[in-house]
């Protein structure tokens, strides 16, 4: 009897024994030259078999990178019986050739040649990925993790699985729209992947809208097997694996147990010169890493509006904002004029109240520290003649111990004054959210009196009055002087408290940040047959998905403190208590009850972190003490947790109806899912704990953070039930139908949903055939998703981070799509191709009302039009003001998750291969693939509940927005290769290609240029389309002796940089690579 577990683990291909060479029709292998000689273990390496367990990264990382094309061809390999097994998207077992869906099974073996990306880079190399998110940096979240995005529709649309099973959502991804984590999957127990591009949900229901991804592990080791790679990186420590794995094969079962680790090393940004670039390249909109809130920053004497001195000269840029004629006025919802921000120049000079801006990414790394841990353990036993057993569990660790971001953030939250309760004891009148007001620096100041004492160039004299009128020194008034009681105000969104210094106690000058992904997993069941011939498959598997990270903010409240005079010291926990000081009436600055000064002002810094320049306008007597401002920050940790229970039961046979191309199969089968998510937040996030900045309640309960905002505890969970039903009719023998259809039904009033499919195959000839298939597939909204709860974070809302409020929504339904496959496959002689064209037609697409196009729509080009227009009444109620409604004012601004436009998308996947013999007395394979992306479009979203366009309809094929949306849909996405083998060695030349994307509506449309004799010396120049991307890779394979297997490989062998796109790291970090040329060496040894 064939081993139960082969074929049966919910819709995998667990053992594909000796297949046919050139008929496995949709088995691809990409460009793999090998030699048809036996391998160690028996492989026949140029055939689909091709040993199943070569695991390591470079197997993985390659195992679905696109490659994807035709299966190799065998000149010698045999043509064998072909078991029947279960392939993904169908739950009959059948011969793979005889699928109508468009499967690619892909065997790690014949993919090591193609080298060893990292698995962001894999991700990045799928041609019919779109917006794949994972390079390791704070602006796409989700560090430590990587996910892939079939047809762009966004990770949580593309469901992964692993030997047939689901994997739990990443709680880290939640920022990425969600999705499994890809590094949760054990390299080294990795066997084959299968891909399905085409829409799933009848089969497997929720999330397999995009497509599936199903890691199988293999079960063909007996024996030890060791294997590592080493990248070298300029500019990094490289980056390094090692894997173990160790088999044995009984007469009724095989068991394996794996382990693996890899390292990234953090690549610093200013490794990378292209990385960084100056204000022109898209800074007036949040680009580049720029913004306004800087310190020097812009405070308030009075009436009098002054910046602080030291900008140019701590490597800072001045800007003032200057109108120009809009190129392109009457698109992508511009006016007729444009107002941006440039560097003031000859024909812009400087003010005194021009703002100072700060690029706060030279503090980011490009890609931070990695460490991965995975453990893996797999038992396969037949208990008896119809009865076997799967087992399998699987542990990782993925730790991302220091991300380096901003020593400090902007203002997005501000004190209490004292009139309502506000313990920071500001004396400003209420106004604003939670009457909230700006930072106030006392009259006495020290930091504040020594400016007065030097006040000069750029500052002007009035401005000098100004800020003599406001501030007096403890001992009397200066200069004559009335004693100034109300001090200074600090303008709330020009202003950070700690730029330039840097961060007061790390070395490198960066604030840290830590996080940590632990998943566990555990799945097992029972497979086997019954009477007549019937088959089940049974199994229980549950996982969990962990997140905790360790981060700070600086609090509202001890800013305000520190600025008083009521600053303690990180060191000494005990100083400067309410007690000692009399409620904080009394000892300001008196360093004997442990109260110090926080000197928000440039005279309180030595040096510029960024430039290493000495700043002129340094006094030492009013210096900030480290400790002090370490005092400022609130460290905590919050734990996010993802839970899957998953049940299911599936029995299949035939019916008995015997047709002309064989008898008619079934299958029936039920499944329980149960998902939750809990998160526990730490107290400074937490807002049951600290609801307030400043004081024990508000009516808007923000958290005491500047900057993080908060949120509640909460514990969301849900339950669905399913039934579904599969149909395998051969109608002929060149002529295959297959029909399915699945019910859900789901708790909480979201509903219930019923979807079918229907998918077909008619080999015309023997070198030609037809495929297509068509069905409705759905996803319902997460249990988070459908909470009440609202967090509070930041968002880029015109140029600058403001309070952000995301919250649930109860009324959200699934959202559904209608999905459209037809395609041909040729195989003549050693030509292979395929060409298909996908349409899809998205319903209630579950997304979140975007901050940045909220904004956009209020205040379109900046203008306050829209404020008291009854029109807008609705949109202008989601914004709260500090002071009256205007776009400076805006304080924070409130979201829902909503059930959006209808999306369509279509385009065209061609894939084509040929292989030879005799050149060189070789064995030659050439060819490539391509996704063609005909249209992506977006109807109008509205304001929930209102007909308010808050998004235009647009066609995001060929668009990108990489600040405020976090997407980029090249048009064109292609990989080539040309490969040779002689005897051991393989040489492999592989192309990667990604067209340039435009601006979408939002993002950055401008750069400046400068020009002497324009208007403010500058021209304003639409960004226009990106240039394409290319990177060209060798790969070098020696099958040496004693069982080793070494490999060599160049991965962007020209060096090329990435394409400038406006994003915080000035690439497109979906498509680009930033690691420049990377030397990578690797190596295998079988024992």
């Amino acid at each position: 009897m064939r081993p139960p577990w082969a074929g049966l683990s919910g819709g995998s291909a667990r053992e594909l024994e000796q297949p046919r060479s050139r008929e496995l029709t949709n088995i691809f292998a990409l460009g793999t030259a090998h030699t048809n000689n036996a391998g160690a273990e028996g492989e026949d390496s140029m055939s689909v078999r091709t040993y199943l367990g070569g695991g390591s990264m470079i197997a993985l990382a390659i195992a679905i990178t696109g490659s994807s094309a035709m299966a190799q061809t065998v000149a010698s390999a045999p043509v064998s019986e072909v078991e029947e097994v279960v392939v993904t998207g169908s739950f009959i077992a059948g011969t793979p050739e005889d699928a109508a869906l468009p499967v690619d099974v892909l065997s790690s073996r014949d993919l090591e040649a193609q080298g060893a990306p990292t698995v962001i880079q894999l991700v990045k190399t799928i041609t019919s990925s779109q917006s794949s998110l994972g390079e390791s940096n704070r602006y796409n979240g989700g560090a430590g993790t990587a996910s892939i995005n079939l047809r762009g529709f966004g990770a949580a649309r593309t469901l992964t699985l692993m030997n047939g099973r689901r994997l739990a959502d990443s709680p880290s991804a939640a920022f990425q729209g969600g999705g499994a984590n890809l590094n949760f999957i054990p390299t080294a127990a990795v066997g084959r992947i299968e891909v399905l591009k085409d829409g799933a949900a009848a089969t497997y229901g929720s999330d397999a809208i995009g497509g599936v991804v199903n890691f199988i592990t293999r079960t063909d080791l007996d024996g030890f097997e060791l294997g590592g790679e080493y990248a070298l990186i300029d500019g990094s420590n490289g980056d390094y694996e090692a894997n173990a794995a160790w088999g044995r094969k009984f007469e009724n079962g095989n068991v394996l147990l794996t382990a693996g680790y890899r390292h990234r090393s953090r690549l610093d940004i200013h490794d990378r010169d292209w990385a960084l670039r100056g204000f022109d390249f898209g800074g007036y909109a949040g680009a580049g890493g720029w913004t306004g809130a800087s310190n020097p920053g812009l405070f308030l004497a009075g009436a009098n509006l002054f910046r602080d001195n030291g900008c140019a000269e701590l490597g800072g840029v001045l800007t003032n904002n200057v109108t120009y004629p809009n190129p392109l006025s009457g698109t992508l919802g511009q006016g007729a004029t444009a107002t941006v921000a440039v560097p003031v120049g000859a024909q812009n000079p400087a003010t005194a109240t021009s703002t100072c801006r700060f690029q706060f990414s030279n503090f980011n790394d490009l890609v931070n520290r990695e460490d991965h841990y995975q453990l893996y353990g797999e038992v396969n036993f037949e208990l008896s003649e119809n009865l076997a057993f799967h087992g399998e569990v699987a542990w990782t660790k993925n730790d991302t111990p220091v991300q380096r971001i901003s020593p400090a953030n902007l203002t997005a939250q501000y004190p209490s004054p004292v009139a309502v309760g506000g313990t920071s004891f500001s004396p400003t009148a209420p106004n604003g959210p939670n009457f909230s007001v700006p930072y106030n620096i006392p009259a006495n100041h020290p930091g504040l009196v020594a400016l007065l004492n030097d006040c000069r160039s750029p500052l002007t004299a009035a401005q000098c009055a100004a800020i003599r009128a406001s501030a007096n020194s403890a001992v009397g008034a200066q200069a004559g002087a009335p004693l100034g009681a109300r001090g200074v105000d600090i303008i709330q969104l020009g202003w950070r408290a700690i730029a330039f210094a840097g961060h007061p106690l790390n070395s490198d000058k960066a604030d840290h940040q830590s996080i940590v992904n632990d998943a566990f997993r555990i799945s097992g069941g029972f497979q086997g047959e019954i009477f007549g011939g019937v088959k089940y498959d049974t199994a229980i598997t549950y996982m969990e998905q962990k997140n905790t990270s360790d981060t700070n903010d600086l609090l509202v409240s001890r800013i305000q403190l520190g600025l008083r005079g009521f600053g303690a010291k990180a060191d000494d926990p005990g100083g400067c208590t309410a007690a000692e000081t009399n409620n904080f009436t009394s000892g300001a600055g008196n360093g004997a009850l442990g109260c110090y000064y926080f000197n928000p002002f440039t005279n309180g810094t030595q040096t510029s972190v960024v430039n290493g320049a000495a700043n002129p306008f340094f006094n030492a007597a009013v210096a900030n003490d480290p400790q002090v401002v370490a005092w400022l920050y609130g460290n905590y940790t919050n734990v996010l947790t993802n839970r899957l229970l998953v049940a299911d039961m599936v029995f299949s046979g035939e019916t008995g109806l015997e047709l002309p191309g064989g008898q008619v199969a079934w299958a029936v089968g039920a499944q329980y899912r149960y998902t939750q998510e809990t998160r526990k937040y730490g107290e400074f996030f937490n807002s049951n704990e600290t609801p307030c900045p400043d004081r024990p309640a508000c009516a808007d309960e923000s958290g005491p953070l500047q900057f993080f905002g908060s949120a509640v505890d909460r514990d969301d969970d849900a339950n669905v039930k399913a039934i579904f039903a599969e149909l395998q009719v051969p109608v002929l023998e060149n002529l295959n139908l297959n029909f399915a259809i699945r019910h859900e039904d789901y708790q909480g009033g979201i509903g219930s949903t019923t979807n079918p499919k229907v998918a077909a195959k008619w080999q015309v000839t023997d070198f030609l055939a037809l495929r297509g298939s068509a069905s409705t597939t759905f996803r319902a909204p997460s249990p988070g998703l459908v909470s009440t709860d609202c967090n509070n974070g930041v968002r880029v809302l015109g140029s600058a981070y403001r309070a952000f409020q995301s919250c649930g929504n109860p009324d959200l339904k699934p959202e559904k799509a209608d999905t459209f496959n037809v395609g041909a496959i040729l195989e003549l002689g050693g030509f292979s191709a395929t060409l298909d064209y996908f349409n899809f037609k998205f319903k209630d697409e579950i997304t979140e009302e975007s901050g940045a196009r909220l904004y956009a729509s209020m205040f379109p080009g900046g203008s306050n039009v829209n404020c008291g227009n009854p029109a807008f009444a609705q949109l202008q109620a989601r914004f709260t003001f500090a002071g009256a409604c205007g776009a400076a004012n805006v304080a924070r601004l409130r979201s829902f998750t909503i059930n959006g436009p209808n999306t369509k998308t279509s385009g065209l996947e061609f894939r084509a291969q040929y292989d030879w013999e005799g050149w060189l007395d070789g064995r030659w394979a050439i060819g490539g693939e391509a996704t063609y992306l005909i249209e992506y479009k977006r109807g109008v979203t509205n304001l929930l509940g209102t007909d308010i366009a808050i998004s235009p309809a647009e066609d995001r094929a060929g668009l990108s927005d990489l600040v405020n949306e976090f997407f980029s849909y090249s048009k064109l996405r292609a990989n080539a290769f040309a490969a040779f083998n002689r005897g051991p060695l393989s040489v492999r030349w592989q192309t990667r290609y990604a067209e340039g994307t435009s601006p979408a509506f939002g993002s950055p449309l401008f750069v400046t240029v400068p020009n002497p004799s324009a208007t403010g010396g500058r021209d304003l120049v639409p960004v226009g389309k990106s240039k394409d991307f290319w990177q060209h890779d060798v790969v070098v394979r020696w099958e040496a002796p004693w069982d080793t297997t070494v490999t060599a490989s160049i991965q962007n062998v020209f060096d090329k940089d990435p394409p400038y796109v406006p994003s915080q790291y000035n690439y497109d970090y979906t498509n680009g690579n930033p690691l420049g040329r990377v030397f990578e060496v690797g190596f295998k040894k079988r024992f």
